[in-house]
C-alpha cells in the first residue's frame, strides 16, 4: 500500500481526531476568510468612493494653523492673503491639473429691468425673494468672471450650454461686454441670444453710527454709480440638483446657479475694480485703518478666486505635497470631496481593524494546529515506529501525514470559505453601518452646510449618501478573494506542518518500539 492511499485509510480509521481537525481549522479559516472578504470589500468601496468624488480643489489660508500659530496674522502688513496670478498659474502647471482657471466676482450690479430667478420652496417651506437695500434700484446680480473661453463650469458638468455659444479667445483677451445667463432666468426675464442687459453698479455713501439703516439707500446718499450693458451670446442650464437633506441649502443652490452671469474676467476685473475704488474713496481713514497703522488699499477689497480640476481624485496627496512647495505656508489645498472624510474614516478604520483580525487569526492558526498536528503525531507514534521498522522511509513517512492533514484541511478550507463570506457579510456591514451612522451625527447636527463644504457657494458638492455606500459594499467571493483566502488557508497549514514533522523525522524506531 503506497502512502497516499495509507493517508485515507488513516483519515477513516481515526474519525475522532480527523472531525476534530476538521473543526479547528473550519472554525480558524471562517475567521480568515471573513477578515479578508470585508478588507476586501471595505478597499473596493474606498476605491469607488475615490473614483466617484469631484477632483476640484482650490488653495485657501489655513484658518486653524492661523488661529494657533499666527494670532497677529491680520495685522501683520507683510502677511500674504491670497496666493498671486503667478502661484495660481505655477500651480495650474503642474502634471496633476488637468484643467484650472482663475476669476474675479463682481457684486451689486443693480437692475430695474431684470429679475432675479426664485425656484420653488419645498413643501412646508416658504420665503420670499432675496431681500435687497434700496430695492428701488432694482435687484442685486453678481457677475462671474473667468479665463476660460470653455467656461470651467460647462466643462466640469456643473451646466451645459443648451443656446448660442461660448465665448472666444479675442472676447477674454479684450474688453468685451458679452455674457452667458441661464435658461430660467432668460425665460423670466424674456430674454433671448443677442439681447441687452443694463445694469448700474452703485456705491453709497457710508452710514454714520454703527446702525444699519435700510432707509439710507437713496438716489441721494449714492457716491459713485456705473452703467453698464452686457449682451447675451450664450444660455445655459445647471445640470446638477443637491439633494443634501437640507431644503434650504438645496433651493439655494439652484437660485445661485439660476442667477449666475458668466462674463469674461475683464469685465467683471473693471466692475470689481470700480466698486473697489469707490468704497476706499468714500470711507474715512479711521474706517481703513488697520491695527498696524496702515491704511487699507484697492488691493485689499479686490479678490482674484481660481479652481482646479485634477485628473484624477487619486492625485491629491501628491498635488498637495507639490502645491506645499510653490505657496506660502500659510496655505493649504482643500477639495470639493472633503465632506467625504467621514465615510473614509470608517471604511479605512474597517480595513484596519480586519488587517488586524487577519493577523491575528493566521498567528493563533499557527500556533493552534502546530500544537494539534504534533500531539496527533505523539499519540501515533507506535505507528511511526513499526512502519520505520519495516524500512519504510521517513520522506514517505512525513508525505503521509502531509497528505491526510492537506485532505482535511482543504476540505474545511472550502466550506470555511462560504462560511466566513456569509458571517462576515452581516457582521462587517453592521460594524460599518455603526461607523457611518456615529460619524454622521458625531457632533455635526448643528454644522452650516456651508461651512462643512465652502464648494457649495460656487455650486460644486460631493454629496455622497451613506445608504449608497452600504449599497456598494460587496461581499461577494470574488476570484482575487478566494485565490487569496486559499493561498493563506494552505499556505498556513503547511507552515503548521513542519514542526510536527520534523518530530517524526528525528524518531528512533528502535527507541518507540523498546
Amino acid at each position: 500500500m503506497n502512502y497516499f492511499k495509507r493517508a485515507f485509510t488513516s483519515i477513516k480509521r481515526n474519525l475522532g481526531k480527523t472531525c476534530l481537525l476538521f473543526l479547528i481549522v473550519l472554525i480558524l479559516c471562517s475567521v480568515i476568510s471573513g477578515t479578508i472578504s470585508a478588507n476586501q470589500a471595505a478597499e473596493n468601496t474606498e476605491r469607488n468612493l475615490i473614483n466617484s468624488m469631484l477632483t476640484i480643489a482650490r488653495v485657501d489660508l489655513d484658518w486653524w494653523t492661523l488661529h494657533e500659530e499666527w494670532p497677529d496674522f491680520w495685522d501683520d502688513p507683510n502677511a500674504i492673503r491670497q496666493i498671486t496670478p503667478e502661484m495660481i498659474n505655477s500651480i495650474g502647471a503642474l502634471p496633476y491639473v488637468e484643467t484650472y482657471d482663475l476669476f474675479v466676482e463682481a457684486h451689486s450690479l443693480r437692475s430695474t429691468d431684470l429679475e432675479r430667478y426664485e425656484p420653488e420652496w419645498p413643501d412646508g417651506f416658504g420665503g420670499g425673494g432675496m431681500w435687497v437695500d434700496g430695492e428701488e434700484f432694482g435687484a442685486s446680480f453678481n457677475v462671474r468672471g473667468g479665463n476660460n473661453p470653455n467656461i470651467f463650469d460647462m466643462e466640469q458638468g456643473l451646466i451645459e450650454l443648451v443656446a448660442g455659444r461660448t465665448f472666444t479667445e479675442a472676447e477674454m483677451l479684450n474688453d468685451s461686454n458679452v455674457a452667458l445667463v441661464s435658461q430660467a432666468f432668460a425665460e423670466l426675464n424674456q430674454l433671448t441670444i443677442g439681447s441687452t442687459m443694463h445694469f448700474d453698479l452703485i456705491v453709497f455713501e457710508p452710514q454714520d453710527g454703527m446702525m444699519w439703516d435700510p432707509d439710507h439707500f437713496t438716489e441721494e446718499n449714492i457716491f459713485a454709480r456705473q452703467s453698464y450693458e452686457l449682451d447675451i451670446i450664450g444660455i445655459f442650464a445647471p445640470l446638477t440638483e443637491l439633494d443634501t437633506g437640507d431644503p434650504w441649502t438645496d433651493r439655494d443652490h439652484i437660485e445661485r446657479i439660476s442667477n449666475r452671469i458668466y462674463v469674461p474676467n475683464n469685465f467683471a476685473e473693471a466692475a470689481l475694480n470700480f466698486w473697489a475704488e469707490a468704497y476706499v474713496e468714500s470711507l474715512s481713514d479711521e474706517w481703513l485703518m488697520n491695527h498696524d497703522g496702515t491704511l487699507m488699499t484697492v488691493d485689499d477689497f479686490i479678490w482674484i478666486d481660481h479652481f482646479f480640476s485634477l485628473y484624477t481624485a487619486g492625485d491629491f496627496p501628491a498635488f498637495r505635497e507639490a502645491v506645499a512647495e510653490i505657496v506660502p505656508p500659510q496655505f493649504q489645498v482643500i477639495d470639493a470631496g472633503g465632506n467625504t472624510s467621514g465615510i473614509e474614516a470608517a471604511l479605512g478604520s474597517m480595513r484596519s481593524l480586519t488587517q488586524t483580525i487577519l493577523w491575528l487569526a493566521i498567528g493563533a492558526s499557527l500556533l493552534i494546529l502546530t500544537l494539534l498536528i504534533t500531539l496527533f503525531l505523539r499519540d501515533r507514534k507506535r505507528e511511526v515506529g513499526i512502519y520505520l521498522a519495516l524500512g519504510e522511509r521517513k520522506r514517505k513517512l512525513v508525505a503521509q501525514f502531509v497528505a491526510e492533514i492537506i485532505v482535511v484541511a482543504f476540505v474545511s478550507i472550502v466550506v470555511a470559505l462560504f462560511a466566513g463570506n456569509i458571517l462576515s457579510a452581516t457582521l462587517s456591514e453592521n460594524m460599518l453601518i455603526s461607523d457611518l451612522t456615529a460619524e454622521e451625527n458625531g457632533g455635526r447636527d448643528n454644522m452650516n452646510v456651508w461651512d462643512d463644504n465652502p464648494f457649495l457657494w460656487q455650486g460644486y458638492v460631493n454629496v455622497v449618501d451613506t445608504d449608497e455606500i452600504i449599497a456598494s459594499y460587496d461581499v461577494s467571493l470574488t476570484p482575487m478573494v478566494i485565490l487569496l483566502f486559499f493561498a493563506i488557508g494552505l499556505g498556513t497549514t503547511l507552515v503548521a506542518t513542519v514542526i510536527p514533522m520534523i518530530y517524526v523525522v528525528r524518531l528512533n524506531p528502535k527507541k518507540i518500539m523498546m
